[in-house]
């Protein structure tokens, strides 16, 4: 992603790098995708249908590069902590990492609910162990889980708002 072999994007441009990517390829499926300033917490992208039938909100998370945690041989992506996340059946994150052999992002999507989830267990783990906490959401270790939240991304629309 650097113009030159030396140099090195910053964190806050990967970031945005991943939003937009999100935000045109959403656009590129129809959706109406709107980036929000960078000063709304939490929400990155707002997404509806065109017609209005369907919205919800998406929070990215962009990673330069295949980075890996401890021992284990899958991608971690830094968070919030569980009550400073989205939630809600109309809310989803989108995990993104650049593949420089690829020279692309890949991209993985999971409700904000299971995000939650497993933000909750990976602290009250490390708690056990007597960590710090380190609020983060990691890539399934399966291929097939992996494979599910890639075509989560590529096939995803907002979900239909329940009438009353």
């Amino acid at each position: 992603m650097a113009n030159t072999a030396n140099s090195r994007v910053s964190n806050a441009l990967t970031g945005i790098a991943g939003v937009h990517y999100v935000v045109s390829e959403l656009s590129r499926r129809g959706l109406v995708a709107m980036p929000t300033i960078r000063n709304t917490p939490g929400i990155d992208v707002l997404v509806a249908e065109p017609d209005g039938s369907s919205q919800a909100v998406l929070q990215v998370k962009t990673s330069r590069e295949v980075k890996t945690f401890q021992e284990e041989k899958r991608q971690w992506w830094p968070t919030s902590k569980p009550d400073r996340c989205l939630i809600g059946p109309n809310a989803f994150y989108v995990f993104l990492r650049y593949r420089q052999d690829r020279g692309k992002f890949e991209v993985f999507l999971e409700s904000a609910d299971a995000v939650v989830e497993q933000i909750r267990d990976n602290l009250e783990e490390e708690r056990k162990m007597g960590h710090t906490d380190f609020p983060c959401w990691g890539l399934p270790k399966s291929v097939e889980e992996q494979e599910r939240l890639a075509e989560n991304w590529r096939t995803w629309r907002p979900p239909k708002a329940n009438k009353p």
